[in-house]
């Protein structure tokens, strides 16, 4: 003690205490590392950023850091946050329980499973199927012929549609109001499909897709005249669920790593979607791919995604103009709620001096497609028979692949008497026991629904029908969805106006390259007049059928030959002024003076 100053330390005795204090600092601070640390143990980018580990374990294309994550996903998220797992533990199994892997849909049976994957995904090629699954063979990575479909770990295992639990904990744990407005939507519900409840249902009638969703059993069986099980009706159904979309479907976007490009990686994610997504994002004709290259048959993409393949594609793809360009959606218009897409699109956000000159023409009750869509390809036939899907014997396969080209779609009025395109094809169910649908025309949705609710699709109910050696009754009708896509130039004069009395007529060549048969190829005819519409003088070579199938399953038309018609008045309005026609035919910029068209 100073004796100076009592009760005071001397400045020497001060000096050294605080010199023992600071070095004591860096134990100290260590000891706030473990006991109060920054961040929790995670033994997943304590793993997953070694890649030396990694390689070690044999698995070097699951390396990534945390960084890269970022980087190519634009998300500040842990791997837990997405994928779950238990990052706490260091051990590999317990580390990787309750985690979610990818789906692998196995041919057989369509059944999924999740598995170690020893090689990396095959994310070149085809653009509608290059995100591809490999196993190693003979020390190389070869693509594994025993997959199907790849999906994504927002899918449920039994029956491949979508996991709105996993959904919730890992997209819905950050972006709650999205999940929240998604599992609202049209989209996720999948809206349209999911009420196709029966073959003969009385509001929306068949449907070209089937009927395969949960609870339809009970409807679908007792008016089937073949033995169908439960087991058989869930295959079916695991067919469809691929377009029941989770998140994943529509946002992420796997690419092969580019040093020129950092975004680009296994953990690439789109805030705004593509169009490719749209079209199943490189998994295959999921989504929209099915429904506009095939079953509509005028699609936004064309090239490899239509049938027949190289047909041109929507002229607004070719101007880089996308999907949520034209239809309004959630991010154009935040009252529509996530995910919701308006399936009408909106032509005046750039054709606004079109439509307004269109509105005074002699063409005013035409929709834009009706001129501006030629060439529809996809579906020309499609027939639900006795087959075999994904290995196993069902009474309800698709026969669909009579693919060809009708050069001009067939023009109808809809609810409103506005003149739309539509490409009218032969279908039909077998071993029906009965139905009291009406013949004729009818309409999936009423007209007055808000455009969220509606589509102007229709079909023309045939009837039920006996006469196959075997499959009988078959339920018939024509398929009439109205082609959305793909814009181009408009059809020519005479393609309308040429036949007498108003008559539309289209010969139809297809070759049939499906299931039960050898590939032939042959033709019908559509028609629609003041007599009805029909579909007539289907013709083929010679069908060879494969052992185990009969024809009556995939080709009901060898025996039904001219039945799909139905009665009214489908011709086109008889010209007023055939001077006029004559004048300004051939020449648009006549045509446009004379107010004819736009």
């Amino acid at each position: 003690m100073d004796k100076r100053f009592p009760g005071r330390k001397s400045a020497v005795t001060m000096l050294h205490r605080c010199r023992f204090l600071f070095s004591l600092l860096p134990a100290f601070l260590l000891l706030l590392i473990y006991v109060v640390p920054a961040h929790a143990a995670d033994s997943c980018t304590d793993c997953h950023s070694d890649r030396a580990r990694m390689t070690s374990l044999g698995f070097p294309h699951l390396a990534v850091t945390p960084e890269e994550v970022e980087q190519q996903s634009g998300m500040n998220a842990g791997c837990v946050d997405c994928h779950m797992g238990d990052p706490a533990n260091s051990d590999r199994t317990a580390a990787h329980q309750g985690m979610g892997r990818l789906h692998l849909v196995r041919k057989k049976g369509l059944l999924a499973e999740t598995t170690e994957r020893k090689a990396p995904l095959e994310l070149t090629g085809n653009p509608m199927t290059r995100i591809k699954n490999q196993v190693i063979k003979d020390g190389k990575a070869v693509i594994d012929p025993n997959v199907a479909l790849v999906l994504y770990h927002d899918k449920r295992l039994d029956n491949l549609s979508q996991d709105f639990s996993t959904i919730e904990q890992t997209c819905g744990s950050c972006h709650a109001k999205e999940f929240s407005e998604f599992t609202r939507s049209t989209m996720a519900q999948n809206g349209k499909q999911s009420r196709y409840q029966s073959w003969s249902d009385p509001q929306r009638g068949p449907h070209n897709c089937g009927v395969w969703f949960d609870g339809n059993y009970e409807k679908i069986a007792p008016n089937t005249a073949v033995p169908f099980s439960r087991e058989q009706s869930a295959l079916n159904q695991r067919s469809c669920n691929t377009c029941h979309v989770g998140c994943l479907d529509c946002h992420y976007d796997p690419q092969p790593r580019d040093a020129s490009n950092l975004r680009a990686g296994m953990h690439t994610f789109n805030r705004v979607p593509k169009p490719e997504s749209c079209y199943g994002g490189g998994r295959g004709q999921i989504c929209h791919a099915g429904p506009e290259e095939r079953r509509r048959g005028a699609g936004y993409f064309g090239g490899t995604y239509a049938n027949p393949e190289g047909m041109e594609p929507d002229i607004h793809q070719v101007k880089k103009v996308v999907c949520l360009d034209c239809h309004e959606n959630s991010g154009s218009n935040r009252g529509l709620g996530h995910a919701m897409v308006k399936r009408q699109g909106r032509c005046d956000k750039c054709h606004e001096r079109q439509l307004a000159s269109h509105q005074k023409s002699l063409h005013k009750s035409l929709a834009c497609e009706a001129c501006h869509i030629q060439n529809v390809s996809g579906y020309q036939g499609t027939y639900w028979g006795p087959g075999k899907l994904a290995g196993m014997e069902t009474p309800y396969f698709k026969y669909k692949e009579y693919y060809g080209i009708m050069k001009e779609p067939i023009l109808i009025r809809d609810q409103k008497g506005r003149w739309i395109p539509v490409k009218p094809f032969p279908m039909a169910v077998m071993n029906q026991k009965e139905s009291a649908l009406k013949p004729g025309l009818h309409w999936r949705w009423p007209a007055d629904l808000p455009d969220l609710q509606r589509t102007d699709d229709a079909f023309g109910y045939v009837g039920l029908f006996g006469g196959l050696p075997e499959n009988n009754k078959a339920l018939l009708w024509i398929q009439m969805d109205k082609v959305s896509h793909k814009y181009g130039k408009s059809r020519s004069c005479a393609s309308c106006h040429d036949l007498v009395d108003g008559e539309q007529r289209q010969v139809v060549q297809w070759d049939f390259s499906d299931a039960g048969a050898l590939p032939f190829s042959g033709s019908h005819t559509v028609t629609a007049g003041k007599k009805g519409l029909s579909i007539r003088d289907p013709k083929s070579e010679k069908i060879e059928v494969s052992a185990g199938y009969r024809l009556s399953s995939l080709a009901p038309w060898f025996y039904l030959k001219d039945r799909w018609h139905i009665d009214g008045d489908f011709s086109l309005p008889s010209l007023r002024d055939r001077e006029l026609y004559t004048r300004v035919r051939g020449d648009v910029g006549k045509a446009r003076t004379a107010k004819v068209i736009h």
